[in-house]
């Protein structure tokens, strides 16, 4: 493994810090700076590898991300109650146009984005566990017996 440029480093941070997969970053340093590195090679730089990296590359990594996501913040878009108000505002428009299969689009749209339909974690269930029973049911039994003893 040769030994990077600084320059390709905070690259490869950088990148990594806004969510880039490894591969992407490989692709992104090749197009950037026509050097071919391998996807262990980004992840080593990685700070939530098993090997972390230098402290200066994981202060930089924290930073991008802190700077990325208070960015991402600042897009509307981005926000499920500005989504929501766009599709609102956009059905009401196909409805007063009598565009019903747009309309119609715009509300399963909607329903996908208040239903976590585009979420990336899965929706927690609460299941309770079955009892365990020591035995085998008693009622359902008992009246088992008294309908076969009915039937003769």
């Amino acid at each position: 493994m040769s030994t990077l440029p600084d320059e390709i480093k905070t690259f490869i941070v950088m990148a990594l810090a806004q969510y880039d997969s490894p591969s992407e970053v490989v692709e992104a340093v090749k197009t950037t700076f026509g050097i071919e590195i391998t996807r262990q090679q980004v992840h080593s730089y990685d700070p939530s590898c098993s090997k972390t990296p230098a402290s200066r590359w994981c202060e930089l990594y924290a930073a991008t991300r802190e700077a990325f996501l208070r960015e991402m913040a600042e897009i509307g878009i981005a926000h499920k109650a500005v989504r929501l108000r766009l599709l609102d505002r956009m059905t009401h428009r196909a409805l007063a146009n009598r565009y019903l299969d747009t309309a119609a689009a715009f509300l399963e749209q909607a329903a996908k984005e208040c239903g976590g339909f585009y979420d990336r974690r899965p929706a927690a269930r609460s299941v309770e566990p079955l009892p365990v029973l020591a035995g085998p049911p008693a009622a359902p039994l008992a009246i088992a017996d008294q309908t076969q003893a009915t039937d003769r």
